[in-house]
C-alpha cells in the first residue's frame, strides 16, 4: 500500500535522520518555525538560534539537508514495506502520546493494528538460566494465547525467547528496537527480526541506517513499557538494564509483575528485589496476570502420553532435578543403549529436554 506523507511529516523524517538529537533539542528546533517543513529551508537564517540549542548542531543539520532526498527515502520505505507514523495519525498509539518525550516519528514494519491492542511486556536478562528461559516461554505462550500482544526489545535472552514463544503459537508480538529498521542487533536475531516483521510488528524511533548505540536502549525501554498494560520481569540481575524499563513503567503508571527466582542465582537478584516493592505483584504463573486483568486462561488440550516402565523411571528421577547422563545410568540401572533410547523417545514426545553438558531435565 502506497502511503502519502505531508510536507511536515517528511520534515520530521528528515529531522529523525539527524543522529544524536535529544527529544528536547528536536522540540526546540521545531519551535523555531511555524511548521516543520520550514525548518531545513531556513537553516541559514536560523543559525544563531540553532547554535543556542546545541554546539555544532547547525553543521549536522546542514549535512543531513545536503544528503536527504525525500523521494529516495519514501521509495525505499515502500520497497521494504516500511512506513512512518506520527502523532496526528489514527494508528499512532495514544499510549505513546501521553508519555514524556513521545517519538516524533515511529518507523514501522508489520501490522500497525497491534498498536491499539492490549500488550504485556516480557523482559529480562540477556543471559538467562534454564529456569529463566523456561519461565519466559511459559508466560509468553500463555499470555499470547489469552490475547495479549507480547512486547519486548528483540535483545538476546529473555526478549528473544518471549518473541519466539508468541510466534510459535501464532500469537501477536511487537519488537521495539534500538537501531534503524534495516539494522539487526544482535546479528544472530536476523531470522527473528524477519519473523516479527512478517507476523507481528517491528518498530523503532531511529532512522534507517542508525546503529545500536548504547544510549538508544534506555530510550527504547520507555516505549516498551508505554506500549504495554503491564511489564513482566522474568529474570534480572541487580544491575540489569531491565530495571530501567521497570522505572519507566512506574513513571507511566503501568502494572509491574515479577517472577520469583532462585535465591542463590545472581540472575534473579534484581527480580527478587523487586518483590520487596509493594507496587510489584508476584507472578508464579500466567494465571496470576490473567486473573489481575480478568482474562480467561487459555484452554489446553493435552494428549495423554503412555510411557513404558523405563520411561517412567527416568521421568520420575528428572522431576526431582536435572541430571547428567552418568547419574541417570547409575540411578536407573538401565544399560547405556537402553537409557539412550529411552531419553531419545522422551525428547521426541516433548516430555523431557536435553540440556547443555549432557544433562537432562523436565
Amino acid at each position: 500500500m502506497t502511503r502519502e506523507y505531508s510536507e511536515d511529516q517528511i520534515a520530521k523524517i528528515e529531522l529523525a535522520a539527524v543522529q544524536g538529537l535529544t527529544f528536547r533539542q528536536k522540540q526546540a528546533l521545531l519551535s523555531l518555525t511555524d511548521s516543520p517543513k520550514e525548518l531545513f529551508p531556513s537553516l541559514e537564517s536560523l543559525s544563531s538560534e540553532i547554535a543556542k540549542i546545541g554546539e555544532g548542531l547547525i553543521d549536522r543539520l546542514a549535512e543531513v539537508k545536503r544528503g536527504f532526498r525525500a523521494d529516495h527515502v519514501l521509495d525505499y520505505m515502500e520497497k521494504t514495506d516500511s512506513f512512518a507514523l506520527f502523532e496526528e495519525d489514527d494508528a499512532y498509539p495514544k499510549k505513546l502520546s501521553s508519555i514524556d518525550e513521545p517519538p516524533l516519528a515511529l518507523f514501522c514494519k508489520g501490522d500497525e493494528r497491534l498498536l491499539s491492542e492490549e500488550g504485556i511486556a516480557v523482559i529480562g536478562t540477556r543471559a538467562p538460566t534454564r529456569y529463566g528461559r523456561d519461565a519466559a516461554e511459559y508466560f509468553a505462550k500463555d499470555l499470547a494465547a489469552a490475547g495479549f500482544v507480547i512486547v519486548s526489545g528483540l535483545a538476546r535472552g529473555i526478549d528473544s525467547i518471549a518473541h519466539r514463544a508468541a510466534i510459535e503459537i501464532s500469537g501477536k508480538t511487537i519488537g521495539v528496537i534500538g537501531c534503524g529498521l534495516d539494522r539487526v542487533y544482535p546479528a544472530e536475531n536476523k531470522e527473528l527480526y524477519k519473523s516479527v516483521a512478517e507476523k507481528g510488528l517491528l518498530l523503532s524511533e531511529y532512522f534507517f541506517g542508525v546503529g545500536p548505540v548504547s544510549f538508544h536502549f534506555p530510550e527504547r525501554n520507555r516505549l516498551i513499557s508505554a506500549l504495554s498494560e503491564g511489564v513482566l520481569v522474568v529474570e534480572a540481575g541487580i544491575k540489569s538494564g531491565t530495571l530501567l524499563t521497570v522505572e519507566h513503567a512506574f513513571d507511566q503508571g503501568k502494572d509491574v509483575f515479577a517472577v520469583p527466582g532462585n535465591i542463590f542465582s545472581e540472575k534473579s537478584k534484581g527480580s527478587n528485589e523487586l518483590l520487596h516493592n509493594p507496587l510489584v505483584l508476584p507472578a508464579c504463573s500466567p494465571t496470576d496476570i490473567l486473573d489481575f486483568y480478568k482474562k480467561e486462561a487459555p484452554q489446553k488440550e493435552e494428549e495423554a502420553v503412555q510411557l513404558s516402565t523405563s520411561e517412567i523411571i527416568v521421568y520420575d528421577l528428572l522431576k526431582e532435578d536435572d541430571k547428567h547422563f552418568e547419574e541417570l545410568i547409575a540411578e536407573t540401572g538401565l544399560a547405556m543403549g537402553e537409557l539412550m533410547a529411552t531419553l531419545t523417545k522422551l525428547e521426541v514426545l516433548g516430555v523431557i529436554k536435553k540440556l547443555p553438558g549432557n544433562y537432562y531435565g523436565i
